[in-house]
């Protein structure tokens, strides 16, 4: 009996089996290789509705008090659609979420940071489920993210993709990357330009607290690819339609009509001077949470 008791104490029952000496280790599918056709499934899609609907949408209206402007300009617009928005906070995605017609965001996927979200199995697979994300590079051009979005397009889902790559570290735009209007102009879907304003007082980049206090989401007209069109000559109208937006958002529409105003990636000037110009929106925060 002790005999068997020791075999079975030997016996690897949770442990993986051991390579031949040399060979070489897989590697966790990370980063911009990271899987997450799996959260596309009827039953990751259901549990990220439940969630999403039950939990993440109505803390989030309890933390932002989102105001949403222009909805009635998404009116007539078919499905599937590429929204491209500034991006200067974690809870733009929410944001924007909260904003579209609750049939969009049945079938949303959010582009996000390989290179932050998929660092490991854990963050992706939570990612992936809750927020219908998947990897995108934003450190460089990627076949592989931009194949996947197209794919994700032609299958029918919405895409929210962050033009600049990453959160504005100091609330101003930053340059741009023509991702967002490849993807449109390569599946002749509409481009839904957004601009929000807010969200950089509550959760900033690199705050540790979260703030209340509230939100404007501004949804523009949505944008046709033309024939013929490349994704150059998108994306200069999408810059377009997004500064009009942003000069509507400070100013009113007439305004952005007739003379946009075109400074809202800031002064060149170091980023503690940046941060000074742009201000702190006094009254715009609650309370703080921690």
């Amino acid at each position: 009996m002790s005999a068997l008791r020791n075999m079975a104490r030997g016996f690897r029952w949770f442990r993986p089996a051991a390579l031949p000496k040399g060979t070489p280790v897989p590697a966790l599918k990370t980063e911009g290789n990271f899987e997450t056709a799996w959260a596309r499934k009827p039953w990751a899609n259901t549990t990220r509705d439940i969630v999403q609907e039950l939990v993440l949408l109505p803390a989030l209206r309890y933390v932002a008090s989102p105001t949403i402007h222009g909805r009635e300009r998404l009116r007539g617009v078919e499905q599937p659609v590429v929204i491209a928005s500034n991006h200067v906070s974690h809870l733009d995605t929410g944001v924007i979420a909260d904003a579209l017609p609750l049939e969009w965001r049945h079938r949303l996927a959010v582009g996000a940071a390989a290179d932050y979200f998929f660092t490991s199995k854990l963050r992706g697979s939570i990612a992936a489920l809750l927020l219908g994300a998947f990897p995108v590079e934003r450190k460089r051009a990627s076949a592989t993210s931009a194949r996947a979005a197209v794919r994700l397009v032609e299958e029918g889902w919405n895409l929210i993709l962050f033009p600049e790559g990453g959160r504005s570290p100091d609330g101003w735009l930053q340059e741009m990357k023509p991702g967002a209007s490849f993807i449109a102009a390569r599946t002749k879907r509409p481009l839904v330009p957004m601009w929000i304003t807010g969200t950089e007082h509550l959760l900033p980049k690199g705050a540790k607290g979260l703030r209340r206090g509230k939100v404007d989401v501004l949804i523009g007209d949505p944008i046709f690819p033309k024939e013929k069109e490349d994704a150059r000559e998108l994306q200069a109208r999408f810059e377009d339609a997004l500064l009009r937006l942003a000069t509507e958002s400070t100013r009113d529409w007439w305004t952005s009509l007739t003379a946009p105003d075109a400074t809202h990636t800031g002064p060149d000037a170091s980023r503690w001077r940046r941060v000074w110009e742009r201000g702190d929106a006094p009254g715009r925060a609650r309370s703080r949470w921690r």
